[in-house]
């Protein structure tokens, strides 16, 4: 068997579906990885990986190898921890990524914490509205808003996200409040242009099923990122500019305050923006992840509970 990092080198091109990822992944060149390759592979008398000018994938052999390689790595990374007397102490840089709201609106104030409990990990934090590889970027873990993760990926679910139909109590005085789903064809919508169908939105009520409605824009916001980034949306709500589907971790203190108002609250809904209805926490599969992203997952978990803490302390009227 090759030697131990040219197992990691090898396992790394995989995780990356290719040599310049693993290469940023390894903190070394392309070169020296492509190297590292070559050597297994004329040790182990294989080939190991397909490689095309587009693309790098492991071979049936290659792919026994990645599986073998992972096991045997995990347990030189719990050797090393073992023997190094720090077993239960993550440590090292933890690479983030979170989206640009959720970051800003609850998931910094949540680091000061995990920084504070783990002050060996030090961690690094982008924020990010378009869909981040963990593997090209380098990341140790991603937390995405979504209905379903990738494939390939190691996936934790935190907690649920809902969203609310809510506007400005101004607006509402103004403009009248819908007391259908049918009624919102009247107002002013605010709404996210890069969206598939934005001028329709979507309802689901427990006993009455589903219901759709064509919204008139007040305001749109046109964007290329594939993302969710609600503070803009907010903040026209805020202003009194038009009824807009947010989720509550960015309004959940606005509607405990009076500063939104929850419209239909019984009508919950569906398809477009909220269909990131999910937060997980994803990153790259191994046998066991290190202590570092373990610390990371149960911190979020402990503090998601049952019920996220920009769910709590809700009335009945403001829940949709």
């Amino acid at each position: 068997m090759g030697r131990l990092e040219d197992l990691q080198a090898f396992a790394r091109v995989v995780d990356a579906r290719g040599f310049s990822g693993a290469a940023r992944l390894l903190g070394t060149t392309k070169s020296a990885v492509s190297k590292q390759v070559v050597r297994l592979e004329d040790q182990l008398g294989t080939r190991l990986l397909h490689r095309t000018t587009r693309s790098v994938s492991p071979t049936a052999e290659g792919r026994a190898v990645y599986e073998r390689a992972l096991r045997l790595l995990d347990d030189a990374l719990a050797l090393e921890t073992e023997l190094a007397g720090r077993r239960d102490e993550p440590r090292g840089v933890l690479r983030l990524s979170v989206s640009t709201a959720f970051g800003n609106l609850q998931f910094t104030s949540l680091m000061a914490e995990f920084c504070a409990k783990h002050p060996q990990i030090d961690v690094v934090l982008g924020l990010n509205d378009r869909y981040v590889d963990l593997a090209e970027e380098g990341f140790d873990v991603v937390l995405r808003l979504t209905h379903k993760p990738s494939d390939g990926l190691v996936a934790r679910r935190l907690a649920a996200i809902r969203f609310v139909l809510c506007a400005a109590p101004a607006y509402l005085a103004a403009h009248g409040e819908p007391l259908a789903v049918a009624d919102i064809a009247g107002h002013r919508c605010l709404r996210f242009g890069y969206l598939q169908s934005p001028d329709r939105w979507r309802f689901r009520h427990g006993a009455q099923g589903e219901a759709e409605v064509e919204t008139r824009g007040a305001l749109r916001f046109e964007s290329g990122l594939t993302a969710n980034s609600s503070e803009s949306l907010r903040v026209a709500a805020l202003a009194g500019l038009g009824l807009a589907v947010l989720p509550t971790y960015a309004v959940g203190a606005d509607l405990r305050a009076g500063r939104l108002k929850a419209v239909l609250p019984d009508w919950q809904p569906v398809g477009g923006l909220a269909d990131a209805n999910t937060l997980y926490a994803v990153y790259l599969p191994s046998r066991h992840p290190a202590p570092k992203v373990r610390a990371l997952i149960d911190f979020m978990l402990e503090k998601m509970g049952d019920v996220p803490p920009w769910d709590r302390e809700e009335t009945m009227e403001t829940c949709p």
